[in-house]
């Protein structure tokens, strides 16, 4: 190239620099020649490190000082900057105002859980928050529907609940999912798949859900984690009365597997039931046996009320 030993020497510590030269290992002073994209690409790679690093850190400050927006505003600025109802959209955001509303609760809270049991999974996760709030000394009432009583992971989370003094109830039916600190705030489900919430602080509103809450409440039987015959023979019946009003209201299958927190498989066991005792051959025929029955007009009316009409 006619280039002197200087000019030489220069341009092949710029290449080195950049990587585009590359010594041979074992041969001495010989260098062999590097692509670009595989220079850039050494050259890059402590700074991706760094930069993938620095990313997670950020990400997980991010998260830590999360936690503390919604105390922070409402020790400020009151719930949600004054707001009586705030939407809240998948579940790490329920979740976390869920958690920062537990770690605020002073007095009590109230819970409804339809369905079956359970995940032990989400039953794992929500044992700590419950237990540091027991341990305060908050009380705790939960109602649960009779399914729950059959499924292991939950009689054992009940278990540990009232033996660090919660109260636990279960009934046949309930209303959808709702959690109520200190009366004060609600959480209530704002879709049908739970990945939207509503957060309620209108003190009117969330009063009418307290009254609702005491209505199962009162109408609920105390969960036993230890299931005994007459009483699995007690909620037996109370199901398939629940099952036979439903019926009786044109209800589905599938409604009314929903609404009892049962499998469709087991809902129509139970169904299968209430056709033998009933005789019933068809829905039709066993709808007009239902309601000539008198069954219904029974459950209506307590007993202390007929006693006074006659």
């Amino acid at each position: 190239m006619g280039w002197s030993e200087e000019r030489t020497v220069a341009a092949a510590e710029q290449l080195s620099k950049y990587e585009l030269l590359v010594p041979l290992l074992g041969e001495g002073s010989a260098f062999a020649v590097s692509t670009p994209r595989r220079a850039v690409s050494r050259l890059l790679a402590p700074l991706d490190q760094q930069i993938e690093y620095l990313e997670r850190e950020a990400e997980q400050l991010r998260t830590d000082l999360g936690r503390y927006q919604a105390t922070y505003e409402e020790a400020v600025h009151g719930p949600e900057d004054g707001r009586e109802f705030s939407m809240l959209t998948g579940l790490d955001a329920i979740n976390s105002e869920l958690e920062a509303a537990a770690a605020r609760c002073t007095e009590e809270v109230l819970t409804v859980q339809p369905g079956g049991g359970r995940k032990a999974e989400s039953l794992a996760a929500s044992w700590e928050p419950t237990r540091a709030m027991l341990e305060r000394g908050v009380q705790m009432r939960t109602i649960y529907q009779h399914s729950a009583r059959f499924h292991s992971a939950t009689r054992k989370y009940v278990k540990q609940v009232t033996q660090h003094g919660g109260a636990v109830r279960s009934i046949d039916a309930c209303t959808e999912r709702m959690i109520i600190f200190d009366r004060k705030t609600a959480f209530i489900p704002a879709r049908s798949d739970r990945q939207v919430a509503l957060a309620i602080h209108q003190p009117a509103v969330v009063e009418f859900l307290v009254s609702v809450f005491e209505r199962f409440w009162n109408l609920a039987t105390p969960f036993s984690t230890r299931n005994r015959a007459s009483e699995v023979k007690t909620l037996l019946s109370d199901v398939r009365m629940s099952i036979i009003k439903l019926l009786a209201e044109g209800e589905t299958d599938d409604t009314i597997a929903r609404r009892l927190g049962v499998s469709v498989r087991t809902c129509r066991g139970h169904i299968s039931k209430i056709y033998e005792e009933f005789g019933a051959r068809s829905r039709c025929q066993l709808g007009v046996l239902i309601a000539t029955s008198g069954i219904l007009d029974a459950e209506a009316v307590p007993e202390h009320e007929e006693a006074a009409a006659g």
